[in-house]
């Protein structure tokens, strides 16, 4: 089996976050797909973004970096949150410190699902779509995202996985369309991770998304005996992206998905 090159949030460490540029480039470097953050706008639009808030890291209206409390992305219109300027990194910041291969893009803005689903590719393009909701105040309500969400995707079912580390999500997607593909996200496991593994299964998961220190070999072997998928997150290590690809797991997920391609091709 081949394993998927996921570009996490785009391939954020190669172009602005989830964007539409991020998407681009990825459908270019030809990635097998990948994964993006959806939330609800104020007017019920499934907008692509990472934070409940918007991100000052990289974040500019008007040529000026975001300061402070930043708005929530569930208090803006589509409009509204369009009119900032997500194309480059706060140089002062420590997000830039971490993204040194970050190429700028100026004018670019946060994207609605819609239009990331819409991106032309000449092979198969999937979207890992994660229902970015939780118990924050800043979040979206889990069941009304999924069910945006899912009729954003309805027609592109055969090319999304929807993930998420808020499970209600997940659950709804499964009861109003059992067909749909979901792998469940874990955070930090400790312990057996039998359990976790068995309620997924129970739920109608189709797979098991793991960050990539608990995405072990034994942990691996659980996970297929109980006849789900296995990819892991987020993998910017050479040296662990060789170990998972040993492993043969079916999607990694990195910000850098120009190193795991050079992996995969034998550099």
């Amino acid at each position: 089996m081949t394993t998927w090159n996921i570009a996490h949030r785009g391939g954020g460490g190669l172009r602005p976050e989830n964007t539409l540029a991020a998407f681009r480039h990825a459908i270019a470097l030809g990635c097998d797909g990948a994964e993006l953050d959806v939330q609800l706008s104020a007017d019920g639009v499934v907008v692509v973004h990472h934070d409940f808030r918007l991100n000052p890291a990289f974040t500019r209206k008007n040529g000026n970096w975001l300061k402070g409390e930043t708005p929530r992305i569930k208090d803006l219109s589509l409009a509204e949150l369009q009119a900032f300027d997500l194309g480059r990194a706060d140089p002062a910041s420590e997000y830039a410190g971490l993204h040194p291969a970050l190429v700028p893009m100026d004018g670019t803005t946060i994207p609605s699902l819609a239009e990331v689903a819409a991106l032309p590719s000449r092979q198969p393009f999937i979207l890992l779509v994660e229902l970015k909701s939780s118990g924050d105040p800043a979040s979206a309500d889990p069941v009304a995202l999924a069910d945006a969400a899912l009729e954003v995707m309805k027609d592109h079912l055969a090319r999304t996985i929807f993930v998420g580390f808020d499970w209600r999500g997940l659950a709804r997607v499964k009861a109003r369309m059992p067909q749909a593909r979901c792998w469940f996200t874990t955070d930090e496991l400790r312990g057996d991770a039998r359990p976790v593994l068995d309620i997924i299964k129970s739920a109608g998961g189709n797979g098991w998304f793991p960050r990539y220190q608990d995405a072990t070999a034994d942990m691996i072997a659980l996970a297929r005996k109980r006849g789900l998928q296995i990819a892991a997150w987020t993998v910017n290590d050479k040296a662990e992206m060789m170990r998972l690809l040993g492993q043969k797991v079916d999607a990694i997920c990195t910000d850098r998905p120009d190193i795991l391609q050079t992996l995969e091709q034998g550099g």
